[in-house]
C-alpha cells in the first residue's frame, strides 16, 4: 500500500470521528420533502447537494476529496497501459429495505433484478450497448465490476443480504435519518465489506443520492426511491430500468455528473478526459447528436452516459476514462471491499430463498430453477404445481409446463444446522396460444328469437375465430339487459368451435329465470375466448329479445305442401310488425330452415329462422320496433331453395 492510499485511509479515520451524525426527524440541514409516489418525467439526484452539506458539516471532508483528486490523476498516469491486467472485483451489497406502506416492501425479485442491472452495466453486458452512437462505441468501458447480495453477515451468519425495517417515517428525502436504525431507517453494515443500499420513499420526486469514498462510514452508500429500484414489482416509468443504481452507484465509485455541476459556465469539470465537455444536463432520451455551448460540434456531448440525468431506456455507457476513476477509487479508498468475504457463503441455519431463469414461458416450454439460498443447504425438497416432474431433490431442478396457467413453486432446504423453506404463489406463468381479436355474427343485433318448452331445436349462436390453435375454447354469454348475471354455454366440439347451438327450450327456460316482458325478455349475448390462462371477449355484444310461447314460427295449416315457397309479407307496408309465410314441402323428411332480414345496403338485421322444421306451413312474425324506416328483404334459405323478398318499413 502506497503512502498517498495511507494518507485516505488516515483522513477516513479523522471524518469517522468528526463526522456530524445526522438524526433529526426533518428539521435540519436534511429536510423531509413531498412524497415521491407521484410519477415524475424528470431525473433528479441528490448526490451534489448531499455532498455539500457534508463537506460544510465537516471542512476537512473538502480537503480529502481534494487529495483524492491529485491520488486519481497519479493512478491514471502510473497505469495508463495495464488495462488488459485487470481482474474483476466483487462487491458484497446489502440492500436495507426500509418501509413505511406494503408497496415499499419492495420483493426480492425486485431487488435481484437491481443486482442483475448492475453487473450488465458495468461489466458493458447490457443489451442496449447497440444503442450507443457509433462515434462513442470505441469509449465505452467495461468496469469489471460484478456485485452480488451478501451471503454473510457482519457476524458471519448466513444472510440472503437483505434487511427489512418497518418505520412511521412517511419520507425520508435527503435527510440522513434513513442511515440509522434509532431514528427509524437502518444502520449501516462495514462499509469495508459491503456496498450498503438502501431503499425508502425518498419523497419530492427524488430518485437517489450517494456519497462519494472518504466520508464518515455510518453515511457511506447508496439511496434510492423504492419506485426506482430494479425493473420489476412497483418500478414505475420511465426509471423503471434500473439506471438509476447504476448512476448513484457511479457516483459511490467517484464519478460525477457529465456536465460538472457547473450550471452551463463550461469551466467546470467531471475529471473525465474523454467525456465531451458539456452545459447542462440532459432530460428524457434525445435524439443523436445533441450539441451545446460548451461542445458545439458533431458527434456533440455523451447524453446517453449513466452519469447524465436522461432516462433509464436512453442511458448505456460507462468510458474509459471513466473507468480509470473507478479503478483508481477500488484501489485506493475503497480497497478493503477487494478482500472482503461478504459475498461468500457460510455454514450456519440456512435461509431459503430461489429463482426461475424466467417466470413467464409458452406453453410446453421449461424453466430452469435455481437455489440462491444462504447457510449452505445439503439437501433440498421442490414442489412444482402443474409441473413435469411434479418434485425434485435436485439442488438446481429443469422443469416442464404443458399446460397454460399460473402455478405455485415451493422448495424446503435443509442441513444439520436445521431447515427453512419458501413458498412462491403463482410464480410460474404458462402462456397459452396468442388471441387475436374477433367478432360475434349470428344472430344479429335486434333478432327476435322463438323459444318454447318442449321444442329440442337449436339457435345457433355464431362468430369469427381467435385463433386456429386447437387449445383455445369459447363460451357464450347471455345475460339480461341491466343485470349482471351470465348464462354461459361452451361452444361446440368441446368447447373449440366458433358456434354454440342451444336448444330452444333451454333459452326458454333461461327467459322464465330472467322473468319476462309480456311474452319476452331483452338480452345481450357475447363470446369468450379462453387460452388456459388469459381469456379475450368478442369486441362486440348483440342484444336479441327471447320471444316465448306462440310468437315466433307458428303452424297455419296442417296441409303438407308439395314444394318450398315464400309469400309476400302482410301488411306491407307495416308499422312495426309484418307476418311472413313460408311452405316446406313434403318431399322433405326435415330441414334446416334458415330466413334472415337485411335491410337495403345488405347489411344482415334479424334472423326469423334458423332451425331444423318438418314439413307443413308456417308463420313467423318481425318486430322491426328497433329500426328505422326503410326498404327490407327477407330471404330463405332451405334445402336447394334460396328466394327473397321486399318490404316496407314506414313509422
Amino acid at each position: 500500500m502506497n503512502n498517498r492510499i495511507i494518507q485516505f485511509f488516515i483522513f477516513g479515520s479523522v471524518i469517522f470521528f468528526l463526522s456530524i451524525l445526522i438524526k433529526g426527524t426533518g428539521n435540519d440541514a436534511f429536510s423531509n420533502v413531498p412524497d415521491n409516489s407521484q410519477v415524475i418525467d424528470r431525473r433528479t439526484c441528490g448526490t451534489a447537494d448531499y455532498m455539500e452539506t457534508l463537506q460544510i458539516q465537516d471542512p476537512s471532508y473538502r480537503e480529502w476529496l481534494k487529495g483524492f483528486e491529485k491520488f486519481a490523476e497519479k493512478y491514471a498516469k502510473d497505469h495508463e497501459f495495464d488495462n488488459d491486467s485487470r481482474n474483476v472485483i466483487t462487491i458484497p451489497c446489502v440492500v436495507h429495505v426500509v418501509w413505511n406502506t406494503p408497496q415499499q416492501n419492495i420483493s426480492e425479485e425486485q431487488i435481484i433484478s437491481q443486482i442483475d442491472i448492475l453487473n450488465k452495466d458495468f461489466r458493458r453486458l447490457n443489451a442496449d450497448t447497440t444503442n450507443t452512437p457509433p462515434p462513442f462505441k470505441p469509449l465505452g468501458a467495461d468496469c469489471e465490476l460484478e456485485f452480488r447480495l451478501a451471503r454473510r453477515d457482519p457476524g458471519n451468519n448466513p444472510t440472503l443480504g437483505i434487511t427489512r425495517t418497518q418505520t412511521s417515517i412517511t419520507e425520508f428525502g435527503l435527510n440522513s435519518i434513513l442511515k440509522f436504525t434509532s431514528s427509524g431507517g437502518h444502520d449501516a453494515w462495514d462499509r469495508d465489506r459491503y456496498l450498503n443500499l438502501w431503499v425508502a420513499n425518498l419523497g419530492g420526486g427524488l430518485l437517489g443520492y450517494a456519497t462519494f469514498p472518504g466520508g464518515s462510514p455510518s453515511l457511506d452508500g447508496v439511496a434510492i426511491g423504492y419506485n426506482y429500484f430494479g425493473s420489476t414489482g412497483v418500478a414505475v416509468p420511465p426509471f423503471n430500468k434500473g439506471r438509476t443504481g447504476t448512476h448513484e452507484i457511479g457516483h459511490w465509485l467517484s464519478l460525477y455528473h457529465i456536465w460538472g455541476d457547473d450550471n452551463g459556465s463550461c469551466a467546470g469539470s467531471d475529471f473525465v478526459d474523454d467525456t465531451p465537455n458539456q452545459a447542462l444536463e440532459f432530460y428524457s432520451c434525445p435524439s443523436f447528436p445533441q450539441v451545446d455551448a460548451c461542445t458545439p460540434n458533431s458527434p456533440g456531448v455523451m447524453f446517453m452516459n449513466y452519469m447524465d440525468y436522461t432516462d433509464d431506456a436512453c442511458m448505456n455507457l460507462f468510458t474509459q476514462g471513466q473507468l480509470v476513476r473507478v479503478n483508481a477509487t477500488m484501489n485506493g479508498p475503497r480497497l478493503p471491499l477487494q478482500t472482503s468475504n461478504g459475498h461468500v457463503n457460510v455454514s450456519g441455519t440456512p435461509l431459503c430463498t430461489f429463482r426461475a431463469d424466467s417466470v413467464s414461458i409458452g406453453y410446453t416450454g421449461h424453466v430452469n430453477f435455481s437455489d440462491l439460498s444462504a447457510g449452505i443447504p445439503t439437501s433440498w425438497q421442490w414442489t412444482f404445481s402443474g409441473g413435469t416432474p411434479p418434485a425434485s431433490t435436485q439442488q438446481n431442478p429443469v422443469i416442464t409446463y404443458n399446460t397454460p396457467g399460473l402455478y405455485t413453486v415451493k422448495l424446503r432446504i435443509s442441513n444439520s444446522f436445521g431447515s427453512d423453506s419458501l413458498t412462491r404463489t403463482s410464480y410460474i406463468r404458462v402462456r397459452g396460444a396468442a388471441l387475436s381479436t374477433f367478432n360475434i355474427v349470428s344472430p344479429p343485433a335486434f333478432t327476435r328469437v322463438g323459444v318454447a318448452a318442449g321444442d329440442t331445436s337449436k339457435v345457433n349462436f355464431t362468430w369469427t375465430k381467435s385463433s386456429n390453435n386447437p387449445t383455445v375454447n369459447y363460451k357464450l354469454k347471455i345475460r339480461k339487459l341491466s343485470t349482471q348475471t351470465d348464462y354461459v354455454f361452451p361452444a361446440n366440439s368441446g368447447g373449440i368451435d366458433s358456434v354454440a347451438g342451444v336448444s330452444r327450450n333451454v333459452l326458454d327456460s333461461i327467459a322464465a329465470l330472467m322473468g319476462t316482458t309480456g311474452d319476452s325478455v331483452r338480452c345481450t349475448w357475447r363470446v369468450f375466448a379462453f387460452n388456459g390462462l388469459d381469456s379475450a371477449a368478442s369486441t362486440n355484444s348483440f342484444v336479441i329479445t327471447l320471444v316465448r310461447g306462440t310468437i315466433g314460427i307458428q303452424v297455419i295449416s296442417s296441409e303438407v305442401p308439395a314444394s318450398y315457397a315464400l309469400y309476400s309479407n302482410y301488411p306491407n307496408p307495416f308499422n312495426p310488425v309484418t307476418k311472413i309465410r313460408f311452405d316446406i314441402p313434403g318431399s322433405e323428411k326435415n330441414s334446416i330452415v334458415n330466413i334472415t332480414v337485411f335491410d337495403i345496403l345488405g347489411k344482415q338485421n334479424s334472423v326469423l329462422v334458423d332451425r331444423e322444421l318438418k314439413a307443413g306451413k308456417y308463420e313467423v312474425t318481425w318486430d322491426a320496433a328497433e329500426f328505422p324506416s326503410g326498404v327490407y328483404f327477407y330471404r330463405i334459405s332451405a334445402g336447394n331453395f334460396n328466394e327473397t323478398k321486399k318490404m316496407i318499413l314506414v313509422k
